[in-house]
Parts: structure tokens; sequence; C-alpha cells
């Protein structure tokens, strides 16, 4: 795989590329930019491709991690004889190589490499508990007496005396109740959906007074909640304290003329109302066992996010010391946004490239100026951050969602 920097259709192998030849370029005007200077003709092979088993196990690693594959597939498909330039969809049966090798890697050596990590990750978590030699019984009382440390006590509201109290309080618990706060909040995370930039003043009226129609609606929920449970018991129910938060802050932000004269960023009090659909969450027991896997794993996420920190950290110094004098090529991948000139652009690189995105196009660019340690470098980093690391994120999630 190969081509010449002189696309003309004369030079058709290598060993036509020779001499030189010139460039036609044109200003903004039309004008003709350097029509004298001569470029040499240079025969280019691009680092993905498959002349020995390096750089062929190279490039069917960077398949694996499913970024920019397209790319290499179809620059194969254009692939003709050895020293030939490419030739358009000149083999597409080619592709099937690539689908075949994607579909077992990624959909199966992938997660066979997950599963690794996290019966590894379990395997480890019984051994620091003192479980492995459990019986399956004894097993699931240490599960029971784990759930019990994180449960609460339900403190059931006691029906108060008072006439008026008694008939809120039958509305409030009543089924019929929770449906109609639920519905308001689906209409009303609509209606801020609705909002959009330079909209015009019949909708900015009718988005106003959406707003003050549904502020009044959620302030009398509250008021009606407090005079059926009291205020003790009111504030006792974490979601009442949600509700009451953002009720507080939905009436500050009614008066946004007065605010924005005292500076105040007005947008931030109608994000935190689009946290009231996270109230859904109440609702359903599927989304309450999720949040409460979430809260359970947050100490070992936690721990294991501390590590991940340490390698970025690790790296990052690395990636200063060996990529920080690279110089920006235009429209290439290291960029005065993505580089290693500073601590804070190389953390933020590294993390980027534990995602996945665009990791193989800036590792070649460190290649082209620092050679084979830079794949070294590359491939240590992806192994342990975004094939071990981001797996056991994962396993830590599964065996909190397991013992839910």
């Amino acid at each position: 795989m190969g081509l010449c920097n002189d696309k003309s259709p004369a030079i058709q192998t290598k060993s036509d590329c020779v001499g030189y030849f010139y460039e036609i370029k044109k200003d903004e005007n039309g004008n003709l930019v350097n029509p004298d200077e001569s470029i040499k003709r240079l025969w280019e092979t691009p680092f993905n491709n498959y002349d020995n088993i390096l750089y062929s196990m190279m490039t069917f690693f960077e398949i694996a991690t499913l970024e920019m594959w397209p790319d290499m597939m179809y620059a194969a498909i254009d692939s003709t004889t050895i020293d030939h330039v490419p030739k358009l969809d000149n083999n597409k049966f080619i592709s099937l190589i690539f689908i075949i090798y994607i579909f077992f890697t990624t959909f199966f050596i992938m997660n066979l490499f997950i599963s690794v990590i996290v019966d590894k990750f379990n395997e480890e978590i019984k051994k620091r508990q003192g479980a492995d030699n459990f019986t399956d019984e004894q097993k699931e009382w240490v599960k029971i007496q784990r759930l019990l440390v994180h449960t609460n006590p339900k403190i059931i509201p006691v029906e108060p005396i008072n006439c008026f109290r008694l008939q809120c309080f039958k509305i409030v618990q009543s089924q019929a109740f929770e449906y109609i706060i639920m519905t308001a909040i689906v209409i009303n995370t609509i209606f801020l959906c609705i909002d959009y930039h330079d909209k015009g003043p019949e909708l900015s009226k009718i988005l106003e007074n959406a707003n003050w129609i549904f502020v009044i609606f959620f302030t009398g929920e509250m008021l009606i909640k407090i005079t059926a449970y009291g205020i003790k018991y009111y504030w006792y129910v974490n979601w009442n304290k949600f509700d009451c938060i953002i009720v507080i802050m939905s009436l500050v932000a009614l008066d946004e003329s007065a605010l924005e004269d005292l500076n105040f960023n007005v947008t931030a009090l109608r994000i935190i109302r689009v946290s009231r659909l996270l109230r859904m969450v109440k609702t359903s027991e599927g989304l309450r066992t999720l949040l409460k896997t979430l809260f359970m794993s947050l100490g070992n996420i936690i721990n294991t996010a501390g590590l991940l920190s340490l390698i970025l950290f690790t790296f990052s110094v690395a990636g200063m010391s060996l990529f920080g004098p690279i110089v920006y090529v235009p429209g290439g991948f290291i960029n005065k946004n993505v580089n290693f000139r500073s601590f804070y652009d190389a953390m933020l690189t590294l993390w980027r490239a534990a995602t996945g995105e665009s990791w193989n196009g800036i590792m070649h660019e460190c290649y082209d100026s620092q050679g084979f340690v830079a794949i070294v470098f590359w491939l240590m980093y992806q192994l342990m951050t975004f094939f071990i690391f981001m797996n056991v994120f994962i396993a830590v999630i599964g065996e909190s969602f397991g013992d839910n």
C-alpha cells in the first residue's frame, strides 16, 4: 500500500514516482501561488499497512478498538498490486475480512476479555471478604447483612386528626395524585424542550405563562404535602427535600429581570427545573434498583477512579517529556487543543484517548516525531485504560447490581 505525492494520472507505479512536479495552488483571488516552485516526488506508505507482520498486527489492533476502522477498510478496498497507486473500489470483497474480524473481536473476544476481568474482580472481592470458602447459604447471609447496613427503617406517616389535614393526607397518599404529579412533570419537561434561541414573542409569552402555571402547581403540591404530613415528616423524606429545593429555585427564577440586574446567571436556575424529571425514579422499581446499585458501588468506583487518575498522571508526565516538542501540523490530530505541551493539556488528551476517540491518529503523529517509543507508549496506555480500567468500572457496578 502506497501513494505518490503527485496525484497526476500519469503516475501509476512507484517507479514512475521520480523527479519533480509543479503543484497548482491558487489564492482567494484566483491567482497562482508560487507557480515556479517545484516539489520532489515521493512514494509515501501510510502507517496502517500490511508490509510486515508488525505493521499488520498494529493495524488490526487499531481496528479492534473500532477507531477510524472504516478509513483502513476503504484504503484496503482501493489497494491494487505491490507498488501501484490505489484505484477506487478496486476490490470490494476485501471488506468482508474487516467485517468478519470486527464481528469476532468486538462481539466475542472483547466480551470474553471483559468477562475475565469481571471474573477476576469478583474472585478478589470474595478473597478479601473471606467468602471464597463459604457455602452458598453463607454467601447469601453475608450479602443480606451488607444490604441491611445500607437499609434505613421506613417510617410510615400517621393520619392527622384535623379534618382538613386528613383530607390533604388522603389526597397525597392516593395513587391518582402521584400519577397527576408525574404527568405534570412530563408536560413541564416537554415545555422546557420547546424553548430555543431567538424564538418569537408569541412562543415566549406561551412558555412564560406555562412556567408560571407549573411553578404554582408544584408549589401547591409542596404546600399540600406539608399540610398533610407536617413539617417534621415532610423534611424527613429525601424526595420531599429535593422537591422543596427545586420549588424554591423556581420561585426565585420567576423574576428574571431582577436577577439579571444582580448579574446572576438565570440559566442555571432554569437547568435545575429539568432535574425534576428525576422524580420518575421514585415510581419505578427498576430505576430505584439501578440508582441504589450506583450508590452502593460508589466506594469501589472512587477507588478505581483514584487508581486511574494515578495512571493518567504518570502517562501525562511521560507524554510531556516525549511529545511536548511536537510541532502542530495544519489539520493534524495534534493541535492547540490536543497536545502534551502542558500537564493540563496532556491530561485532557489522555482522558480523551482513554475513551478511544482518535487515539490512533494522535499515535501516528507521535510516531512520526519520536519513532517506535510512541507505539510502545500508546499500546501500553490503551491496554491499561481502554481495555482494563474501563471494564473494571463495569465489573464494580455489575458486582453491586448482582448483590441488589
